[in-house]
């Protein structure tokens, strides 16, 4: 799907539109602002939920997590098929993360989805070779190699929280033959 060019309004149009009278602009927001599904729920998170509490969505957003993972195990295929699902889930993550700015949650989410699918499909992963999984290797090295940045950029104080994860993280890549090629190519330290 192409993406929309953003048009910049001149400066005239602006003082147009704030010379407008409160019904002509209200007509207007109700009929632009349906048309982007992000401010939709961005406005939601901040008018309707009073925006300043992003950890119950994150909360709700990682029980939909372990369910799809769950659901992921029980119908593996192949790595592909994974692959499409973690997608998903990072579209989920990426969503929420906009929405809240939820800087905290886009790592604990992230942590939560790489070692769960890891950790129930470890030992069927292991099963493929290195061309059949390489694409989802990619996937998992880049996405660890994000989320070492992101942590490092927090403070040191939250940096903690995400110590065990981080550490479980490292020692399922180190299991797998494939992830660790993979990590090598990438130049991802994950010892």
């Amino acid at each position: 799907m192409p993406r929309k060019r953003r048009v910049v309004l001149s400066d005239d149009l602006k003082e147009a539109i704030a010379d407008l009278s409160d019904k002509e602009k209200d007509k207007l927001l109700f009929r632009l602002i349906p048309k982007d599904p992000a401010l939709v729920d961005r406005l939601t998170y901040q008018l309707l939920e009073g925006g300043s509490n992003p950890e119950e969505r994150r909360h709700d957003l990682m029980v939909k997590i372990e369910q799809q993972l769950e659901q992921s195990a029980l119908y593996f295929y192949s790595p592909g098929y994974l692959l499409l699902d973690l997608r998903t889930i990072s579209g989920d993550i990426n969503r929420h993360v906009r929405t809240t700015r939820d800087k905290y949650g886009e790592i604990a989410l992230n942590l939560l989805m790489l070692n769960r699918s890891l950790g129930l499909l470890q030992h069927k992963l292991q099963a493929f070779g290195h061309q059949k999984s390489r694409t989802l290797d990619t996937y998992i090295i880049k996405r660890a190699q994000k989320l070492e940045q992101l942590i490092e950029k927090i403070h040191e104080d939250y940096q903690l929280d995400f110590a065990d994860d981080w550490e479980q993280l490292m020692l399922h890549i180190s299991r797998l033959s494939n992830l660790r090629r993979m990590a090598r190519l990438l130049d991802f330290e994950y010892e």
